[in-house]
């Protein structure tokens, strides 16, 4: 974690191979740098999604999490 926490872009070459759908997930609720680096991720790929959940910080209320799961990994969309 310690060179993509630096503050320093993320390396876009490091996830290129990745060609399956992904679904990237944060709150919004958490300590900022985080959505950041959601948003940053999803932003590298097409086939990469952001999530974002109002209100949660890194520990996703499950409740609110398994729809959205559900949803990409059955209909490739999000609930």
């Amino acid at each position: 974690m310690s060179d993509t926490m630096s503050g320093r872009p993320l390396p876009a070459d490091r996830w290129r191979s990745v060609t399956v759908p992904v679904l990237v997930g944060s709150g919004d609720a958490g300590a900022p740098h985080m959505l950041t680096g959601a948003r940053e991720l999803a932003a590298l790929a097409e086939k990469f999604t952001l999530h974002v959940f109002p209100g949660q910080d890194p520990n996703i209320a499950s409740d609110l999490l398994a729809p959205v799961l559900t949803g990409f990994f059955t209909t490739g969309e999000q609930a």
